[in-house]
């Protein structure tokens, strides 16, 4: 009798978690992004192209840098967004023009001190599993399967490696599907505005301080770094990749220099050009439809993308498998 109970209490669990498991299937992702040095005369635009990242999920913070305890200030913190006005209101300028869009809160308290160099392999220090009803989660160097590729294409001739991760993540519909966030190499910001104009170091000022003498904050400026942007993967019947990424590069460009006690902007347009150093920007951007376990292979003439999305056992129907375990080893007892 009451091995009968167990079993129908275990099967009351079962039905009671099968439309999660139906609804929310997940797969284990595992990308690896390589730069390929080219000859390409390819024209690429003027700036990056705009990656909102305010809420896309950051899986490379945590595993790179520091977290450290924001401090009051005046203005408020940085965050990761990646576009113009995220650099912008850092205490920066685009295009000589101070931005006027409102200063957005900082979607966490969290803030992160990173290295000026962000490794290329990003894993957890431990072998790492998704639980049931959570998020995506990195997985540990040992739990990736792309050794044998990285190795295959890291002896290519002009090839360098920018990123290497696996995660495990729920699949979504488009509209409830929530971007990853992918950065790495190195951080532009103390050298390049994020638009690309050099940075021009100026005699430093005298420091600025409040009404009561205390001294202000200065400004925290955003990382620009070398290859930046999201990858957003979907279900609808099949799965679906769509990745809007920027990889920035140490370049020349021809841009008017304008005249110290230049007051109108007109003046551009008869300022003589110049070559000038320029952090150019090479966007990714590509929508494709994918089917799982197969390696997929995203080309570009500066850059490359191998990915795959492996099925794996889903966390909710492990919990269902070890609940009733359980339930029918009391039985037996």
């Amino acid at each position: 009798m009451l091995r009968k109970l167990a079993v129908s209490i275990a099967t009351l669990i079962a039905l009671s978690h099968s439309q999660v498991v139906q609804a929310e299937a997940w797969f284990e992702v595992e990308v690896y992004v390589f730069e390929r040095q080219s000859q390409s005369t390819e024209q690429w635009p003027d700036a990056p192209i705009k990656t909102k990242t305010d809420n896309a999920i950051d899986l490379i913070s945590p595993a790179v840098a520091q977290a450290v305890t924001p401090m009051a200030s005046e203005s408020a913190p940085c965050t990761l967004v990646f576009d113009a006005d995220a650099n912008s209101h850092c205490a920066e300028t685009l295009n000589g023009e101070p931005t006027s869009e409102p200063v957005a809160a900082a979607p966490t308290s969290v803030e992160y001190r990173y290295p000026p160099v962000i490794p290329s392999e990003i894993s957890s220090a431990t072998n790492s599993y998704a639980s049931a009803n959570g998020g995506p989660v990195l997985l540990a160097r040992s739990q990736s399967q792309f050794a044998s590729i990285i190795n295959s294409i890291s002896r290519e001739r002009g090839t360098r490696s920018l990123l290497h991760m696996a995660w495990q993540q729920p699949m979504r519909g488009k509209s409830g599907s929530v971007p990853i966030r992918l950065f790495a190499g190195k951080d532009f910001s103390g050298t390049y505005h994020f638009d690309g104009r050099k940075i021009i170091k100026q005699a430093q000022a005298e420091p600025m301080t409040h009404a009561d003498g205390t001294p202000m904050l200065a400004p925290v400026v955003s990382p620009v770094w070398e290859l930046d942007g999201t990858l957003n993967i979907y279900l609808s019947h099949y799965l679906y990749i769509e990745t809007a990424l920027n990889l920035r590069k140490e370049g020349r460009k021809l841009l008017p220099v304008m005249p110290s006690d230049a007051s109108d902007s007109s003046a551009t347009l008869t300022a003589p050009k110049v070559m000038t150093p320029f952090l150019m920007s090479v966007p990714l951007e590509q929508n494709r439809r994918v089917k799982s376990e197969e390696i997929h292979y995203l080309d570009h003439p500066e850059m490359g993308m191998v990915i795959q999305i492996r099925k794996m056992a889903q966390p909710s129907a492990q919990q269902i498998s070890l609940n009733a375990e359980s339930i029918q080893t009391v039985g037996q007892y």
